[in-house]
């Protein structure tokens, strides 16, 4: 299995209280937010039948079963018993079956926030006019690309959705992803992979579910797709760690958005896993984006303030780190020199050839700096 992904996502404690009501608003405080109270999300290595046996023998309810064959993995999706709160139940399983490992069925979010216009981004990297060929397969787990797209009819785009929902999406993030990704003057000579996991009945229609987040990296894996952006921001969550650190130690770079919450908030994942690349935003002062995330975890920035697209055959404007993610995914994709190499010794890369920002060295608001677009590609 060869799997290198550039991936954007945020994810939940497991063990944490969850709230929210499944389809119904997604709470923003303290506590993570989750699809369904009353639902446990569990993958084992194994046949699930043991599983299955073991945790109907206490009283859960089998919802459904996802084999995960190119993560080595089946994710099974069981209601918990009245009067069983989240926590317990994953002490509960995770004692009942050795080796499995449970949790709550998070809430991922989009990480983009609409505002004016400056097309500056991609000379402030030294991204060519012309854009770049695509060394590698680039997959993105997002909102669903509209059915208006070009690349679509064209076979720049293959789409699947994993939401359990026919419903088109209710946003166009995942479109501008693409546009930025694939887009005029981007990369070029590739198809892009796109999972669509945004619900468009939960929440705001802004956020993805655990379930449909793994199903999405596992197609992603089976298409052999080397590089995937992702723009999901949450907690963390055991079952997120387990799934994509599996795919990271097989070769999957994991390139994520550090998240939209503020100077003040905690880390987010994946940005935040050992095993990812954490992507802050900038504007084209070099100030870093208002909302950004701050940590030890954050490894490079790339604009990510009032960033021009295209979508609907319309001018739009974005800020937010998801808007920054993309830029990062095709200077990977296009360069050889970085598509190839795990993630310690990409960060190490692009650490040496960014532009400093900040304080000297490396910091915990803008990482190693500025990205800078492969020399290859100039």
């Amino acid at each position: 299995m060869r799997l290198l992904s550039l991936v954007l996502l945020l994810l939940i404690v497991a063990s944490c209280t969850p709230t929210g009501q499944p389809g119904g608003p997604v709470t923003r405080g303290s506590a993570p937010a989750v699809v369904d109270p009353q639902e446990l999300i569990v993958l084992t290595a194994q046949a699930p039948a043991t599983l299955i046996a073991r945790a109907e023998a206490r009283g859960y309810t089998l919802r459904d079963v996802f084999p995960l064959r190119d993560l080595d993995d089946t994710l099974v999706v069981f209601g918990i018993p009245d009067g069983t709160t989240i926590p317990e139940a994953i002490a509960e399983i995770e004692a009942a079956v050795p080796g499995v490992t449970a949790g709550a069925h998070h809430v991922y979010r989009l990480q983009a926030d609409a505002t004016r216009s400056r097309d500056y981004a991609a000379r402030m990297i030294g991204w060519p006019s012309g854009g770049c060929r695509a060394r590698v397969r680039v997959g993105l787990l997002d909102a669903g690309v509209t059915a208006d797209h070009p690349g679509l009819s064209d076979g720049r785009i293959r789409q699947e959705t994993f939401t359990g929902r026919t419903a088109p999406p209710v946003t166009d993030h995942g479109t501008r992803m693409a546009d930025l990704l694939i887009g005029p003057n981007r990369l070029r000579g590739t198809t892009l992979f796109s999972a669509n996991v945004i619900d468009p009945g939960l929440g705001a229609g802004d956020a993805a579910g655990v379930v449909s987040v793994l199903r999405g990296m596992d197609w992603l894996a089976a298409n052999g797709v080397d590089v995937v952006n992702i723009s999901l921001a949450g907690p963390r969550n055991k079952l997120m760690n387990r799934a994509m650190g599996r795919a990271a130690a097989d070769g999957m770079v994991l390139v994520a958005a550090v998240g939209n919450l503020g100077r003040g908030a905690p880390p987010q994942y994946p940005a935040a896993f050992p095993f990812a690349l954490a992507v802050t935003a900038v504007g084209p002062d070099g100030a870093i984006y208002r909302k950004a995330v701050r940590g030890d975890h954050v490894d490079i920035a790339a604009p990510g303030v009032d960033i021009l697209l295209t979508t609907g055959g319309r001018m739009v404007v974005a800020s937010g780190t998801s808007m920054a993610a993309p830029f990062v995914t095709g200077v990977v994709a296009a360069d050889p020199g970085l598509a190839r190499l795990n993630v310690d010794a990409l960060r190490a890369e692009l650490g040496r050839r960014a532009e400093d920002l900040g304080a000297v060295g490396r910091d915990p608001v803008f990482g190693a700096g500025l990205l800078r677009a492969p020399s290859e590609c100039r």
